[in-house]
């Protein structure tokens, strides 16, 4: 006769019935797992084949999680008002350029870069991701305030949309200072 191999797994967070522990620990002769942020569902496996009769939980949290990466409205535990996502901020035209190709980078791996650049669209008032929308903008908005100097901040803190902010910033110093690249040219050409 073959012998039937069974394996249990059950997720325990300490404030369920104490008799589950120890049928637990009764059939396999173990401490049952304690892990509070484990108790997400609790799983059987087949006595046969051991795949599990329902989709395993670390799979249904990885899923979840793939999509919350994906989605540029989804903000992390570390996602904070008061981080500085570049240094040095910026300054003005002079380090404009490696500024805002160190911001884009930065808003691109937290997948918020699409917020700014306008290929995620703002959503209506009335439709439920407004809100959502909303604490990310700002949230941009904060991450942005905090990567230039002072001065800079306060000159587009009055903007509400960090698309604005963005523009505003793109607008007023990517351009090179003309009158200074007319003086160089000049003594160029005037060199004998």
């Amino acid at each position: 006769m073959v012998s039937e191999r069974r394996s249990y797994l059950a997720a325990v967070t300490g404030s369920g019935d104490a008799s589950q522990g120890e049928q637990h620990n009764a059939q396999n002769n173990q401490s049952p797992i304690m892990t509070p942020s484990t108790a997400i569902l609790q799983q059987v496996l087949t006595p046969t084949t051991g795949i599990s009769q329902r989709s395993s939980p670390s799979r249904n949290l990885r899923r979840l999680n793939a999509e919350e990466l994906e989605n540029p409205l989804s903000l992390s535990a570390n996602d904070r008002p008061c981080t500085v996502l570049v240094s040095p901020p910026l300054a003005g035209s002079s380090n404009y350029g490696t500024w805002s190709i160190s911001m884009q980078i930065s808003l691109e791996v937290k997948n918020k870069w699409s917020i700014v650049d306008g290929s995620f669209s703002p959503p209506s008032r009335d439709q439920y991701q407004y809100a959502a929308w909303r604490r990310c903008n700002l949230m941009i908005c904060s991450w942005l305030f905090k990567s230039v100097s002072p001065p800079i901040a306060q000159s587009v803190m009055h903007l509400d949309r960090a698309r604005d902010v963005w523009e505003d910033l793109r607008r007023r110093f990517a351009q090179r200072d003309a009158q200074r690249i007319s003086l160089l040219q000049n003594e160029i050409y005037s060199l004998r």
